[in-house]
């Protein structure tokens, strides 16, 4: 009746669930970053900017950045469109290690 090894009858493209996971994971550690940060400062009594400028919170938005343009990246079509989110991965993880080195260093 059905053929498992087709393509078109099977019930879920593993590769789409995949690739769609790593923006829907960066998605979800900017909001929980964000919250987490807006809960901080409404406990210190400070500014939520004051709060995300520490490397901790930083190092976390950029990995959501990384983990959400590569999931772009592996969803576009056109190839400009790739190496536009390869660029902008490279960056978040460029940043990302920044804050890590400025962590250690401090």
């Amino acid at each position: 009746m059905f053929d498992v090894s087709d393509p078109e009858t099977e019930m879920i493209n593993w590769l789409n669930l995949l690739v769609n996971t790593f923006w829907i994971l960066g998605c979800a550690l900017a909001l929980a970053t964000l919250s987490y940060a807006s809960w901080q400062a409404s406990v210190e009594n400070e500014k939520m900017r004051m709060v995300l400028s520490s490397p901790g919170y930083k190092i976390s938005l950029y990995a959501a950045g990384a983990l959400f343009s590569i999931g772009l990246a592996a969803t576009s079509d056109r190839i400009w469109e790739i190496i536009l989110w390869a660029i902008l991965t490279i960056l978040f993880i460029i940043q990302a290690g920044l804050s890590i080195y400025q962590k250690k260093k401090t």
